[in-house]
């Protein structure tokens, strides 16, 4: 069997700790420790350690001095300022795809749509539905033919898997809602309509954030309390 190049398997366990990060296996918080990640991959641990050192950049792990390396964990403010940057973002992608769409974006534009209707009627399968929403904007970044705003967003939207499933409902109102959205903005795109679309897009986002932004208040203000509560704990008992 032929053996990977240090490059090539860097690359390997690069990928599939990203996976594992987006995918929310690897939480947000958690201490991700090398020699425990080797044995799970199957590797030595120094292509897990450049790995790591990869992820840093992508702003997916957090390299904490004298503590190593953690899952990025974001406050409600880097919350909000990453959703203003996806803004500024997919709103040009919007407006350039409707603009810039070819007929293959349009045929998988159609794909995504009947696949969205499909899963409006079980409310079972919001998990399904966001993975949809995602591998749309996808569609939508690549539509607009700019290959460097393409993968701008691609690689924002690495950083956003990691806290977006706080959004996650199993109501089926917010399903068919969902897909109301998602054939709105494509009829838009469709119909060539790029100030249309930028508009749909901009307010899906800012109801997105909202909603995040909101949870993630919420997280930290129950982390303020429960540190407040242990530091007036040690106090008493000293």
């Amino acid at each position: 069997m032929a053996t990977k190049s240090p490059e090539l398997l860097i690359d390997s366990v690069y990928a599939r700790l990203r996976e594992l990060i987006i995918s929310n296996v690897l939480r947000a918080g958690q201490k991700l420790v090398d020699r425990d990640l080797a044995e799970q991959l199957g590797v030595s641990r120094t292509p897990v350690r450049e790995a790591l050192g990869r992820l840093a950049m992508m702003d997916l792990v957090e390299a904490r001095s004298r503590q190593g390396y953690y899952v990025k964990e974001y406050s409600a403010k880097q919350v909000s300022d990453l959703y203003e940057f996806r803004k500024m973002l997919e709103v040009h992608a919007a407006r350039l795809a409707a603009q810039n769409s070819q007929p293959s974006h349009l045929r998988e534009f159609d794909r995504i749509l009947a696949d969205s209707e499909k899963l409006a009627a079980d409310p079972t399968n919001y998990a399904d539905m966001l993975r949809l929403e995602l591998e749309l904007h996808e569609l939508i970044a690549r539509a607009s033919g700019n290959t460097s705003l393409h993968q701008a967003i691609q690689n924002l939207m690495d950083r956003v898997m990691g806290f977006i499933w706080v959004e996650a409902t199993t109501d089926k109102e917010m399903l068919a809602a969902a897909h109301s959205d998602h054939q709105a903005l494509i009829n838009l795109i469709k119909e060539k309509n790029a100030e249309g679309a930028a508009d749909r897009i901009r307010v899906h986002i800012e109801s997105a954030q909202k909603t995040l932004e909101s949870a993630f208040r919420a997280r930290d203000d129950l982390r303020n309390v429960v540190l407040t509560a242990a530091s007036s704990k040690k106090v008493g008992d000293g």
